[in-house]
């Protein structure tokens, strides 16, 4: 067994454990039932605020073996003891719920106003965006099989012309899953759906370096599906944005923008928009173990700042282009929402007024794409004294390989997962009491 493959086990064997800790920790607090409605999430948008929708329904394969540490997409408890026909039927009345709550999750959060977008079908009426997922994977068969598919884009469709507006669907998926659908010919089939809502393939890649991806991270996903599905989408119009991970439980913050930089030249050249999300920490994760025993931090939020300076340089060539731009930050407003986040984090050294400045900063940018006023705001923050200590986080470096510093790092989260249990639990009673 190679170094990397045992590393990998590791990681995926830890993050078995604490999910099943959480389960077991969520099953004792309250019964769980089939779902009447989907997960909802939010993110910021141009217009406002859009809402991601996570279907209630068969685990992601990937997260119950263990995979993609930092994630807790699929942190939801399930019923036990109840057949997938009878989650299957659970994903109509969840798309009625979501048609019957419409001004609350877009109306009420959103203008209506996306400028710039490129629709395929010019009509000028009120756009809202919105993202589909299962628990991990929109074309995952297990989760959402084809057939009903069809029927939550159909009813979307139907609900678009109900209510004389666009919609712009962004389907969350993993690359393999879009592959097997081009196989079974789906693709084909959807595509006057795909032309009637401006649907839109987002997949997770997180980074190029195959240690980071595969290893750290755990995604599981060779380089070779990533891009045969990403050229997949370019042929169906599909416009494709990528999720990148900035960020790393065993890397420095120097590394973690070194491997940005790498990450982001590569999908460049793919020509593909990105969703590039910043380290957060949720509950019951290896990356949350490992905070709390005091193996790992966040970077500060100046670390927005080096993010956004890198997209600014990302101009890739987007055959048929939807959106205006060509990324997004997120990953502070998350889904779900995270226990920490570099906002709001206790151990960071700046001051809160300063972590809204930043933020404003880099959200304004979002908004408005002037990257003239964010360049000057930006310089003027680095120029506070809370800027110090981060730049000094920017330059330190650790001498030891991402491997070693991961094995050390899994060591420590190994001898740590009872404690780590037994303090969530005393922290969910208390806040019960």
């Amino acid at each position: 067994m190679t170094e990397a493959l045992a590393l990998a086990e590791k990681s995926a064997r830890i993050s078995k454990t604490l999910r099943r800790q959480r389960l077991e920790l969520e099953r004792e607090a309250a019964p769980v039932n089939i779902a009447t409605h989907p997960d909802v999430y939010f993110e910021f948008a141009p217009s406002g605020t859009y809402p991601i929708i996570a279907f209630r329904t068969v685990p992601c394969d990937h997260y119950l073996l263990g995979h993609c540490s930092p994630c807790s997409y699929s942190a939801r408890p399930y019923p036990a003891g109840v057949g997938r026909d009878e989650i299957y039927a659970s994903l109509e009345p969840q798309v009625v719920w979501l048609e019957r709550n419409f001004d609350d999750l877009f109306t009420s959060r959103a203008s209506g106003q996306l400028d710039g977008y490129h629709f395929r079908k010019s009509i000028e009426r009120p756009c809202y965006m919105l993202q589909i997922a299962g628990e991990g994977s929109f074309f995952r068969d297990a989760e959402i099989p084809p057939a009903h598919r069809r029927m939550i884009l159909e009813r979307l469709a139907a609900l678009q012309e109900a209510r004389d507006i666009n919609l712009h669907v962004m389907l969350e998926t993993r690359p393999e899953n879009l592959l097997a659908a081009e196989e079974q010919g789906e693709l084909e089939a959807l595509a006057p759906l795909f032309r009637e809502l401006n649907v839109v393939v987002n997949m997770g890649y997180e980074h190029h370096d195959p240690f980071l991806r595969n290893v750290m991270f755990g995604k599981v996903l060779d380089e070779r599906d990533f891009q045969k599905a990403v050229a997949l989408a370019h042929r169906h119009r599909l416009d494709p944005g990528v999720f990148v991970f900035a960020g790393g439980h065993g890397l420095t913050v120097a590394k973690c923008l070194t491997e940005l930089d790498g990450t982001l030249t590569h999908l460049e050249n793919l020509g593909v928009f990105v969703n590039v999300m910043v380290p957060n920490l949720q509950a019951y994760t290896l990356p949350d173990l490992l905070f709390e025993i005091g193996a790992y931090d966040l970077p500060e939020p100046f670390f927005l700042l080096d993010v956004a300076d890198r997209l600014l340089n990302y101009h890739p060539n987007r055959p048929h282009p939807v959106t205006p731009f060509d990324w997004f930050i997120g990953g502070m407003e998350s889904d779900p929402i995270p226990r920490v986040t570099m906002l709001n984090n206790p151990r960071s050294n700046v001051p809160r007024a300063v972590t809204e400045q930043v933020l404003d900063c880099q959200q304004a940018l979002t908004r408005t794409m002037d990257s003239k006023a964010y360049t000057a705001e930006a310089r003027r923050l680095r120029l506070l004294p809370a800027y110090e200590k981060y730049f000094g986080d920017t330059a330190a470096n650790n001498h030891l390989s991402c491997g070693q510093r991961l094995n050390a790092l899994l060591d420590l989260a190994e001898r740590s997962l009872e404690t780590y249990d037994q303090s969530m639990r005393a922290a969910v009673a208390a806040n019960l009491g």
